[in-house]
């Protein structure tokens, strides 16, 4: 069986976690800071980067204010809504606050994530960005924005108390089918390093 199949890979550690957004947050430019932010709301939100890129000013202010993002460009393209934790709300503030201080209006319609040519950032910008990040805080991973929202979906598996967990990350990533969330049931790397630890 391929290795990926057989360990879940493609998520951060804890470290790795915390190495990337202590790299990230040192740099206190507005670009730097924009990127700190929309990483901090892809890890505790575990929304899509391409319904990242989507998130209008006026879908922030509700989220800010109701402590739920509506996602409008989801996969398949259904509208769901995303519980926000405080750290994802506050992450959605300072990306409000960044982007005035950008000298952008802040026009309801308008995307709430702006690159610095005056336009929403692209999907592959804000992959770009991720792996500049990535490769500077000398992680030995190819982490992409998507691996935020399996940081998550892993975290949520491990520490719910639910008696089918399955069911909490389900509704958490609004998986159509259980089936796209079995893979988060899969031993993942700290799992394989502790069992190979445990094995000597």
């Amino acid at each position: 069986m391929n290795y990926q199949r057989a360990v879940f890979t493609r998520y951060l550690k804890r470290d790795e976690e915390k190495r990337l957004l202590a790299h990230v947050a040192q740099f206190r430019d507005l670009l730097a800071r924009r990127d700190c932010q929309w990483m901090r709301l892809l890890r505790h939100s575990g929304i899509r980067v391409g319904s990242m890129a989507a998130v209008t000013v006026g879908d922030a202010r509700d989220a800010a204010a109701l402590k739920r993002l509506k996602l409008r460009r989801a996969k398949g393209g259904r509208v769901y809504e995303v519980p926000l934790n405080s750290e994802a709300r506050a992450a959605v503030r300072e990306l409000l606050k960044i982007r005035r201080e950008q000298g952008h209006p802040m026009i309801d319609d308008e995307p709430l994530v702006m690159s610095r040519k005056h336009k929403g950032l692209a999907v592959r910008s804000f992959q770009a960005r991720m792996r500049k990040w990535v490769r500077e805080a000398g992680l030995d991973v190819e982490a992409s924005p998507h691996w935020f929202r399996h940081t998550l979906a892993k975290r949520l598996m491990k520490q719910s108390t639910a008696e089918d967990p399955r069911g909490i990350v389900q509704g958490a990533m609004g998986h159509a089918s259980t089936q796209s969330t079995d893979v988060y049931t899969l031993p993942d790397r700290e799992d394989l390093e502790r069992a190979m630890e445990e094995a000597r």
